[in-house]
């Protein structure tokens, strides 16, 4: 199914931690049965067949809830995938000139400036996530930007933004009243 921007969520989740297979198409059921999200699947250092099986997983439980798939993933692993979009994420931003995958998938891009949100554009990505709006503790050497200046710099582009860092399901008022399409938490991971 194709999605657009304009059936983007308020909600953007990425995947958290897991036991196993069960474990993770349990905790994304349970967390897309509550409300509907764009899902992010994301999980660092492990095996690309791994990742893939999750994929497929989280593929199956997206499409049961009409949810939007992005894999945090590298091109490779991803047109292997049937997902919705890529998410890229800011260390590897400008290592391409121009968008990395077609147009009909979603792309999605973290950033934390203004350099970074320009680039993301220029590759045409369909959707920004800006941090840390708030401290995090995942990544403490990053200062807040803020509600004031992220509204600011999310003047500077067109692609809907999401508010990512320290983010509760309590901050997508403030979020929307500053211009964002709404937060990006791993909170609703349970």
């Amino acid at each position: 199914m194709a999605h657009t921007t304009e059936s983007l969520s308020e909600l953007y989740m990425m995947t958290g931690q897991f036991d196993d297979h069960i474990d993770f198409k349990n905790k994304l059921s349970n967390a897309l049965s509550q409300s509907n999200k764009v899902v992010q699947l994301r999980k660092k250092n492990i095996e690309n067949s791994e990742y893939l099986a999750l994929a497929k997983i989280a593929e199956s439980v997206c499409r049961q809830f009409n949810s939007i798939l992005l894999l945090a993933a590298s091109i490779d692993i991803f047109t292997q995938a049937h997902a919705d979009g890529l998410h890229l994420n800011s260390r590897v931003l400008f290592e391409y000139d121009s968008r990395p995958i077609a147009e009909q998938h979603l792309l999605s891009v973290s950033c934390h400036n203004l350099e970074e949100m320009t680039q993301a554009e220029k590759l045409g990505a369909d959707i920004l996530l800006l941090s840390p709006v708030k401290a995090t503790s995942s990544h403490p050497e990053l200062e807040a930007i803020g509600w004031q200046k992220f509204k600011q710099m999310i003047a500077h582009v067109q692609c809907p933004v999401y508010a990512l860092g320290g983010m509760q399901a309590s901050d997508l008022t403030d979020a929307k009243q500053a211009g964002a399409k709404g937060i990006a938490v791993s909170s609703f991971w349970k």
